[in-house]
């Protein structure tokens, strides 16, 4: 694709198809690096149809890794002219491995990319929330992406530190 005609698809809000072949394969890359899934169907309708959309859904359910996120532009979101990624559900059977960091770190490095400017859990349960507080989120259950990113080193730092400091005491 030309730089003019992507230049032209963002600047009308529209997800073009590189970039929806970047969320594909952010998924996919995700799903192999960390739990070794060699083949996997990520659900997703805009996908299919393989032109420009204003926002993208995509799903993928496994034994181990349960997704439904959300890109674009929405409606419905606090800032209606700004570009969402919304997580809709996260889950994972092991929990408390750093799966979800690393995905909500993988997120962010992609939003980055492609001029996103938030991301947003929707409808967290107590223990997403617990997590979204070590992450920086407040009250609000979306943050700006580069805020976001900043936590996260932030956390990890500290998450660091404090098992090097388990580790001596031993």
């Amino acid at each position: 694709m030309n730089t003019k005609s992507f230049q032209s698809l963002e600047e009308d809000g529209l997800i073009g198809l590189e970039e929806q072949n970047e969320i594909s394969c952010l998924i996919r890359r995700f799903a192999t690096e960390q739990f070794g899934y060699s083949r996997m169907r990520i659900s997703s309708m805009q996908l299919r149809q393989k032109k420009p959309q204003t926002n993208v859904t995509i799903a993928l359910d496994k034994s181990l890794i349960d997704l439904y996120l959300r890109f674009g532009e929405y409606a419905f979101a606090e800032h209606k002219d700004k570009k969402y990624i919304v997580v809709a559900r996260i889950g994972f059977k092991k929990q408390k491995n750093g799966y979800g960091t690393a995905l909500i770190k993988e997120l962010c490095n992609f939003g980055e990319k492609f001029g996103y400017e938030y991301l947003q859990i929707e409808c967290p349960n107590q223990d997403c929330q617990a997590f979204m507080k070590k992450l920086g989120f407040k009250d609000e259950f979306y943050l700006p992406i580069d805020r976001l990113k900043k936590s996260i080193q932030e956390y990890e730092l500290l998450k660091q530190t404090r098992n090097q400091s388990l580790m001596s005491s031993s």
